[in-house]
């Protein structure tokens, strides 16, 4: 994919080569300064200095070679979820730390207002698992959240600093003492940061280092969303700002057409909400359109920035879930099922269990279908089954790969 802006990429990178490049030149000619007698005399000293010199610049090479390639795997990425791996593999390939991580800024979401307060540990690889996938920090708590919050870079040394000042620290035991923080800002807001514990190789510039890292991974996270943005932009429908059905169709079978090639996994979760017609017959309309406004927000604020989520006509719904497992899709989809049943929606006391609720269906390509087409058409099935199951439930398709025409026609000839 292109980026939307390949300029941006260059005024990031340039200005922190050339402070790479200003400080291994200050290093070389103040090495060639007139050294004291001492010095001057000592063959050993004059030798550890120019072999000290000579691995400052090795490391320089090597870290602009595997930057080269951090700059190539972060182009061609198209998913924003996988930033994060990309980048705790360069740091590890680079410093080799007992621990390297990134955590990105969660979204603030209508249950969780003040989520955006928080980092999510997104990548780790570490050693001993003191930290993990899925762990929160908040931000001005501990060595991440402070580097967070005061966006820039933080060493240990700072961190030793601020205990001084009555600031709080690693509170938490299972998180380690870094070395190195830096926050991936862009646009003026703080996305996430990345940080190195205890790392085996040190180099001169490793400060400067990191921070490109930093800033090359928040310059692609805010790329990638803008370009998502416009393609959204295009593709919305009116009412309820997510996919129309058309963007959707389009959506799911590149999703299927990459999993194919990739040999991934695509879910798709399609449902409806229960008695939407006695709801808009007792409430109005307009209440009706509040209410389906409402619950797409709802709804994308509770699923990744990766997933394909659109209206599909009328009441219903479809979230394609990109990597996901049909069990992992159910998960996701019981999650959602739950919210909506929890939230108070204006109205729902009409309904006729006095709540609002929705049910559905699953369906994981290559488990339960060959294609798209079938894997709507399957999911559309077992939303059918929860609908006579009682509603208000998500039931998952057969994983048979057959859809439901063909395998009637099957009984039929049994």
């Amino acid at each position: 994919m292109l980026w939307p802006s390949g300029a941006k990429l260059l005024l990031v990178i340039v200005p922190v080569l050339l402070i790479i490049i200003v400080a291994i030149l200050s290093r070389l000619l103040g090495s060639k300064a007139a050294p004291p007698p001492s010095v001057q005399s000592s063959d050993g000293a004059v030798h550890r200095s120019t072999r000290r010199l000579e691995r400052d610049l090795e490391g320089q090479v090597e870290f602009f070679q595997i930057f080269s390639v951090l700059l190539g795997e972060l182009h061609a990425q198209r998913q924003i979820r996988q930033i994060p791996p990309t980048l705790v593999n360069a740091m590890v390939r680079m410093f080799r730390p007992e621990v390297a991580v990134v955590l990105v800024r969660r979204r603030s979401t209508i249950t969780e207002p003040d989520r955006e307060n928080r980092l999510i540990v997104a990548a780790i690889s570490a050693a001993q698992r003191q930290m993990k996938v899925g762990m929160e920090v908040r931000f001005g708590e501990g060595q991440l959240g402070i580097a967070a919050a005061r966006q820039r870079l933080m060493v240990r040394k700072d961190f030793e600093e601020e205990r001084s000042l009555s600031f709080s620290m690693n509170q938490n035991s299972g998180q380690p003492e870094f070395d190195v923080v830096a926050p991936m800002v862009a646009g003026g807001d703080t996305i996430g940061v990345v940080a190195i514990a205890r790392p085996e190789r040190h180099y001169f510039s490793e400060r400067e280092m990191i921070e490109m890292i930093a800033r090359l991974g928040a310059l692609t996270w805010t790329n990638l969303e803008a370009y998502r943005n416009v393609e959204i932009a295009a593709e919305v429908d009116g009412l309820t700002g997510i996919f129309n059905k058309a963007a959707l169709l389009v959506k799911l079978s590149e999703a299927v057409f990459d999993a194919r090639n990739n040999g991934e996994k695509v879910s798709v979760f399609l449902f409806d909400i229960d008695h939407f017609k006695n709801y808009n017959d007792q409430n109005g309309h307009l209440v009706g359109d509040r209410l389906l406004r409402l619950l797409a927000k709802l709804v994308r604020d509770s699923v990744r920035s990766d997933d394909y989520f659109g209206r599909f006509g009328g009441e219903e719904f479809v979230l394609v879930m990109t990597g996901r497992t049909a069990s992992q899709a159910m998960s996701g989809a019981e999650v959602i099922r739950h919210r909506i049943e929890e939230y108070p929606f204006e109205g729902e006391s009409t309904q006729p269990n006095g709540r609002l609720t929705i049910s559905g269906g699953v369906a994981c390509f290559p488990d339960d279908a060959d294609d798209s087409v079938e894997l709507l058409r399957n999911a559309d099935a077992a939303l059918y089954e929860a609908k006579n199951a009682g509603r208000n439930r998500v039931m998952r398709a057969e994983p048979t790969g057959l859809n439901p025409v063909l395998k009637n026609r099957v009984r039929r000839t049994e």
